[in-house]
């Protein structure tokens, strides 16, 4: 008897639902409305920005705060908002629909129904009933797809042709545009959002390294001169300052390569394995220069978004010749049961990283799920830094990461599997994609 009246007041809702909301709502969305959703997420992400340097939060956590922040804007900025003003007479209307589209079900039922079978419901219903409960479930619980996040992000450049002074809302779509590897589109709206915004530095910084990344990653020229440009407003900013260092790495400048990244030590951001790259590559340039240059003092500093999302398919710039034992060969499969969650293009990352130390991988290679199973080599040519490289390692974990929107950090619904510590040198490592990244 429950599931029936349930089931009733559920479509009597939905009838009055559908036919009254056109009535009261209205289909434009205000430009008071669209200043209030972009004003709620400065705050928020200023309150993010202030967690992460203060320390309470690492630079993983904030940069996944920061894409979260970003694709809830982009989903509220894809919704039409209700217009106000809504007549009295158009309220009456839609009571009157409303009461007549209730009355009459109700009435016609007690006059020609028979209420007393509400009760001979039968366990099949009951049943059927419960799975599209569990269907339901399933389908909220699907993660966003790529094709719904691009939706989203063409949603969000037509709304920008309409307010193109909106410099926090081409930041957010220059940004949006790198997180799906679109880069030359990032440029272009990173190239408006600093017109707009000309000192801010961490924008130029994103910028450099976008531009950077639509020359094969090469920093020498225009993403210097932005990196410069962000210095010269804040000359603690750490994503500059790594970048420029590893622009001086990558001319052989070593003493000017450990002056920027000593700066970025010092300046004490909170992510701990990052200052382990950065003392890492500090002595690694001294060494280099001969020794000649003096130590460097070192503290915790985060990672900049622009090495941690670096994928090799090839040598990396600065990167030395890898010795032929500094190898890992091996096979990785997906397992049976996951195959359903994995469409043939999805990208597929597999990685070392070492067993103890820095969990940053030491050496990439990107394909997709339909070169599954694959026979891969590591090697040092792999590298995401020069000063991080499988031969400096004598034991690493193996992983294989199916991602479903092409980024190289872990996200929620990626699939995933890792080998057991093996040796740099070995082959034959076999690899099995059998967990969902919660």
């Amino acid at each position: 008897m429950t599931i029936f009246l349930l089931g009733a007041v559920l479509l009597l809702a939905l009838a009055v639902a559908f036919l009254v909301w056109p009535l009261l709502s209205g289909g434009t969305r205000t430009a008071g409305r669209d200043r209030a959703i972009v004003s709620l997420y400065r705050d928020q992400l200023r309150e993010l920005n202030a967690d992460h340097a203060a320390g309470t939060i690492s630079g993983e956590q904030f940069e996944s705060g920061r894409r979260e922040l970003e694709r809830r804007l982009l989903e509220e900025v894809s919704q039409p908002a209700p217009a106000s003003g809504v007549s009295s007479r158009t309220r009456l209307t839609a009571g009157a629909i409303a009461a007549f589209v209730l009355a009459v079900p109700i009435a016609l039922y007690l006059s020609l129904g028979t209420p007393t079978a509400i009760n001979a419901v039968t366990f099949e219903a009951q049943a059927a009933g419960a799975q599209g409960q569990t269907a339901g479930a399933d389908e909220a619980a699907h993660p966003i797809t790529p094709e719904q996040v691009q939706a989203m992000i063409d949603k969000l450049a037509a709304r920008l042709q309409q307010s193109p002074q909106d410099g926090e809302g081409w930041a957010m779509l220059a940004r949006s545009y790198s997180f799906v590897r679109k880069f030359p589109e990032a440029v272009k709206a990173y190239e408006k959002a600093t017109e707009l915004l000309p000192k801010d530095s961490h924008l130029l910084a994103d910028y450099a390294d976008a531009l950077a990344m639509t020359q094969e990653r090469r920093l020498a020229g225009a993403p210097m001169k932005l990196v410069q440009r962000a210095l010269a407003i804040d000359p603690k900013d750490v994503k500059a300052l790594a970048l420029a260092g590893s622009e001086a790495f990558d001319r052989r400048d070593y003493s000017a390569a450990v002056g920027y990244w000593d700066r970025a030590v010092k300046a004490k951001p909170p992510d701990a394995q990052f200052v382990q790259q950065l003392e890492a590559g500090i002595e690694e340039a001294r060494k280099l220069a001969g020794g000649a240059l003096p130590p460097s003092a070192g503290t915790s500093a985060p990672q900049p978004q622009a090495l941690a999302a670096r994928e090799s398919e090839g040598p990396s710039p600065g990167s030395a010749a890898a010795p032929a034992a500094a190898t890992i060969k091996g096979r990785v499969q997906l397992a049976a049961a996951l195959a359903g969650k994995a469409a043939p293009t999805d990208t597929l990352f597999v990685f070392a990283r070492a067993t103890q130390g820095p969990r940053m991988p030491v050496a990439l290679l990107k394909r997709q799920v339909k070169d599954l199973p694959l026979e891969f080599a590591l090697d040092d040519s792999m590298a995401m830094m020069p000063t991080m490289k499988l031969s400096n390692f004598s034991s690493v974990v193996v992983g294989a990461r199916v991602s479903k929107g092409g980024d190289a950090m872990p996200a929620s619904g990626d699939l995933q599997g890792f080998s057991a510590p093996v040796k740099v040198g070995s082959a034959g490592v076999d690899v099995k994609i059998d967990q969902v990244v919660p």
